[in-house]
């Protein structure tokens, strides 16, 4: 089935465009929010072609495709929907909850996600060449690798505002150019500056990513009052210009100062806990995090990663989580031997690659997760492999997937200890998984739920 049979068919059984709100994706996701979640047909969403899985989560119906498939679908669907006011609706959607807010996080950084994974995995490999003794760090080839994988860290706060002012409904460009202040080069030359008494501390890229979220909500919400108040006439001039300097002096004397604030006090609370905790703080996030990311909520975290590693040049939480991803892989192996269902085995072959390189939906979603005692084993591996890594305080220097594509960004002298752990996760889930086994009749009935044929 082609990408535009596919669309149409997902379509047809969620209850049509006219049921369709708002749709996202991500790696291997289809997010959509519907108006009726009673339209959509499950059981016959599972038994399509391409998908793996399709479950109600955080609010949203998910539609597991796979790598290579979500992005042309997700285009499809777009074009056939003509959702050409996508970003208005979204905005007007209240977030309910944690979930809700940290679904509204996950929406910014989404669309940036390649280009940081990609910059991320290029500045690896540099790093790794480097290590290697192809490359020196005087080289120019070595040291153009390294531009190009930085530009985007360096502008990241530029990028955050155009995806923050598209969700929370101003204008994307708008929402750059009030985030670009935090970057501006003349910030820190401003010594002087003092209104009404008050002298603020300007630092340039002071509270990173967190900061520039502030800014641009504020920056939404005086835009949106100028939409209001402004005469139509004067509205193209004044609402921007208004909109600037009222968010201008904003950031400059409360929110920037009060980003920095919110950014270095989480950042010191986990590595506090990291350090302290070690193995404990570990076994508890390596436990949780397959659980955080069925919800989705996990892409909600990629501000406190950026954040980290604009103050500390590492990454402490990235290996951790990816302990959990690798006992996924883990638990479904041992499903594999144990089963003799060959629908069940065939899922496992096609999505064990991709598990193992950190994508991990198609495994969680279609085996483990359904078959409840894999989900459980996953767990324990993750715990003691997080734990494992945490004592050992691994470290990444950017961003990347999971499992062992993270090797290529774990810090030099850790890269060992990440194997390591990376070995008693998946030895651990899967002995775990072994031991639990799957119930008698469990597979059976999961497969025929997986692919559409359960009764009733």
């Amino acid at each position: 089935m082609n990408k535009t049979g596919l669309a149409g068919e997902i379509l047809s059984r969620i209850g049509g465009a006219g049921n369709v709100i708002d749709i996202e994706y991500c790696a291997t996701r289809l997010r959509l929010t519907l108006r009726d979640d009673g339209k959509a047909e499950l059981a016959s969403l599972r038994g399509l072609d391409k998908v793996v899985a399709a479950v109600f989560r955080s609010g949203q119906l998910q539609i597991i495709l796979g790598t290579g498939v979500v992005l042309d679908v997700y285009h499809e669907m777009q074009h056939q929907l003509s959702l050409g006011n996508q970003a208005d609706q979204a905005a007007d959607i209240r977030p309910v909850g944690l979930p809700g807010y940290m679904k509204r996080l996950a929406n910014v950084f989404l669309p940036l996600i390649p280009v940081l994974v990609g910059s991320g995995m290029l500045m690896g490999i540099n790093s790794l060449l480097q290590r290697l003794g192809v490359v020196s760090v005087d080289n120019q080839v070595s040291q153009l690798l390294q531009l190009f994988a930085s530009s985007v860290f360096v502008f990241l706060p530029v990028l955050v505002g155009v995806t923050a002012a598209r969700e929370f409904g101003g204008t994307p460009l708008l929402g750059g150019a009030a985030a670009g202040l935090l970057m501006h080069s003349s910030l820190e030359q401003l010594h002087s500056l003092a209104v009404g008494g008050i002298s603020p501390s300007l630092q340039r890229g002071a509270g990173g990513v967190i900061a520039a979220l502030l800014v641009v909500w504020f920056m939404s919400l005086v835009e949106g009052i100028l939409r209001r108040k402004v005469p139509q006439a004067l509205a193209l001039i004044l609402t921007p210009m208004l909109t600037l300097v009222v968010t201008g002096f904003a950031t400059i004397f409360i929110l920037q100062p009060l980003g920095a604030a919110i950014s270095d006090s989480v950042i010191s609370v986990v590595l506090f806990a990291i350090h302290q905790g070690g193995f404990f703080t570990g076994m508890m996030l390596g436990a949780v995090y397959s659980t955080i990311v069925t919800t989705g909520m996990h892409q909600g975290l990629n501000p406190l990663y950026l954040d980290m590693l604009s103050k500390t040049g590492v990454n402490m939480l990235l290996p951790i989580f990816a302990m959990a991803d690798t006992a996924q892989a883990g638990a479904a192996l041992a499903v594999y031997f144990k089963t003799a269902d060959r629908q069940l085995k065939r899922v496992i072959v096609n999505a064990l690659p991709v598990c193992l390189l950190g994508i991990t939906e198609p495994i969680m979603f279609a085996v483990n997760l359904p078959l409840v005692r894999p989900f459980a084993a996953a767990a324990i591996g993750g715990a003691l492999g997080g734990g494992f890594i945490a004592m050992m305080q691994v470290k990444a220097i950017s961003l990347g997937l999971s499992a062992l594509s993270l090797l290529a960004i774990i810090q030099e002298g850790d890269v060992l200890l990440y194997a390591a752990g990376f070995m008693i996760a998946f030895v651990s889930a899967f002995s775990a998984a072994w031991i639990l086994g799957i119930p008698d009749g469990q597979a059976d009935r999961e497969r025929k739920f997986l692919s559409g044929k359960e009764d009733s």
